[in-house]
């Protein structure tokens, strides 16, 4: 009987310790997942530089550039500024910019704006969309609203920021409408880590005579 006790009781111990070995990672888990949460609560966006020249910008459909005539102001940069604890994973950027508002262009097409570059890359002909409003007899007109969609790994030490670059170009076509008011387009941008969407926006300014829409 002693001999079975003996050999019994190590097979015992030796569960208990697998047991145990398997516990501690999920502790850990535990542990971890509510200071990233916390984190990504912590943390904020916000445009946080522009650009106010006789700017030239690239044509995002059908190639070639246009040069401004009058003083036009677009955002160049914007920010993730991080609480306490760090960000560490993939994120789905999304940069919409709208229709300007106080315009009534009811037949004919202007153009508007659309990411030509994010975070130092061109944007791609499927990463973007540019919609006109349409009706029947007269078919698209106005100014389109686009959208640019793409992902991003989103690297931010505690209390740091990661500032990211963005240059916008010309998106749509001109049917030649005179656009006779200054025209302000809004401009937002999502981040989306998940547990949190980020939102930050802005404007684009176009003056009278700019000659770009």
């Amino acid at each position: 009987m002693s001999d079975e006790l003996t050999v019994s009781e190590p097979r015992t111990r030796r569960a208990v310790v697998k047991g145990a070995a398997w516990s501690i990672p999920v502790i850990a888990a535990a542990v971890a997942a509510p200071a990233a949460v916390a984190s990504v609560n912590n943390a904020s966006l916000a445009f946080t530089a522009s650009k106010t020249a006789l700017l030239t910008l690239n044509l995002l459909d059908g190639g070639g550039t246009l040069t401004a005539t009058a003083l036009t102001t677009v955002p160049t940069e914007v920010t993730l500024t991080n609480g306490a604890g760090a960000i560490n994973q993939t994120a789905t950027i999304t940069v919409t910019v709208g229709r300007p508002a106080g315009i009534n262009i009811p037949v004919g097409r202007a153009r508007g704006f659309g990411v030509y570059s994010y975070n130092g890359v061109n944007s791609t002909a499927g990463q973007r969309t540019a919609t006109y409003q349409s009706a029947p007899i007269i078919g698209q007109f106005g100014f389109p609203l686009t959208t640019f969609t793409t992902t991003q790994l989103i690297n931010v030490a505690s209390n740091g920021a990661l500032a990211v670059p963005i240059v916008f170009g010309l998106a749509g076509n001109s049917t030649g409408v005179a656009v006779s008011l200054l025209a302000t387009f809004p401009v937002t941008i999502t981040v989306d880590l998940g547990t949190r969407t980020l939102t930050a926006t802005s404007t684009i300014s176009v003056p009278v005579g700019a000659g770009i829409l």
